[in-house]
Formats: structure tokens, sequence, C-alpha cells
């Protein structure tokens, strides 16, 4: 179950957030996706702190801000976003790298096709 998921089955308990639900696919996609460029931009910087410069930039700040702030410390809602900003990532990340391992095995296979054939060979009978 997906954050989203989860959070959604809360919606009828809590008030409506007043531009829009923070929480939704198209936000956290948006985070995942920033997670990415930063990555791109600053390989040398750990995950986590690309995702949290996502989370903050792409999650409106009423959503964890406020929450850090009454909790005096990172809130649930913040944790659980940065979770599954994380996951997705982390899932993209290892699905990219296994494609790019099947096309190298891929294009090496088609390099060495004319190696790999067995030689030809012409068959007669040897004259007595």
């Amino acid at each position: 179950m997906s954050f989203v998921e989860h959070f959604s089955a809360f919606e009828s308990f809590s008030m409506t957030h007043e531009y829009g639900d923070p929480f939704n696919e198209q936000a956290i996609a948006a985070a995942v996706a920033r997670t990415l460029a930063l990555r791109n931009e600053a390989p040398g910087q750990s995950l986590e702190v690309h995702v949290e410069q996502a989370v903050h930039e792409c999650i409106c700040s009423c959503a964890i801000d406020i929450e850090d702030s009454i909790e005096h410390r990172r809130s649930g809602i913040h944790e659980t976003l940065v979770r599954e900003v994380s996951g997705q990532v982390e899932r993209q990340l290892a699905r990219a790298e296994a494609n790019e391992r099947n096309q190298e095995v891929d294009e090496a296979s088609e390099e060495s096709f004319p190696a790999s054939d067995p030689p030809g060979w012409i068959w007669e009978r040897p004259s007595h």
C-alpha cells in the first residue's frame, strides 16, 4: 500500500487542505523526479540529502514543517513521505541499473556473434 493510499484512508477524519491535497501521487512523483535530478547534479551527496531536499521542495511545507514543529522532531508524516520517496527512487535506480546490465550483455553478445559460431565443415567421404 502506497503512502497516498494509506493516507487516503484517514481523509474522512481530517480537514481538507486549503489549496488541495498535499499528499498526492503527483507531489510524490515530483519529489522522486527532483531527487533523481539532484542526484545527477551532485552525485557525491548522499541519497538521503537529495530526498530530504526534494521532499521540502515538492511537498507543501504545511504538511511537514508544521507537523515537525508540533512534534518537536521529524514528524511521522515527514518520515513516511521520505520513506516513500526514497523507496520509489531506489526502485527506479535498481531498474535502470538492471536495464543497463542487460543492455551491456546484449551488446557483448551481438559483438561476439561471429566468434561464437562453430567453424564451417564440409563433410566429404574420404576416398580409398
